[in-house]
């Protein structure tokens, strides 16, 4: 995305599992690697100055904490903005709200 006269650079330990940009409302996600983010919230929705908005928050697929792992991915797929998120008995996706932070119309991915 851009904005004439800004540049932003982010710099993180590893390399973002995915990045995405998104026009409504104007947003970069960028989903840290799971192993490395040690955090279910891992996909981090920036403003386009490159200020941390919201985390997306992990959708409550299952009761048990441990076999919650965090997002694997965000992307585009049909023109709809697309975040799978990953769990020890299989994985889901829902298409997430970038003013809350939630995911809507939670499905099992596969």
């Amino acid at each position: 995305m851009e904005i004439p006269g800004v540049r932003v650079e982010k710099r993180f330990p590893e390399p973002p599992s995915s990045v995405v940009v998104w026009a409504n409302p104007p947003s970069v996600i960028v989903v840290e690697p799971i192993v490395s983010a040690g955090r279910l919230d891992n996909a981090i929705v920036f403003a386009p100055s490159g200020m941390e908005r919201l985390r997306l928050v992990p959708p409550a697929v299952t009761s048990e904490r441990s076999w919650r792992l965090g997002y694997y991915a965000v992307f585009v797929s049909d023109g709809v903005l697309t975040a799978v998120f990953s769990t020890r008995i299989g994985d889901y996706w829902g298409v997430p709200n970038l003013e809350t932070g939630e995911l809507e119309q939670v499905a099992e991915w596969r």
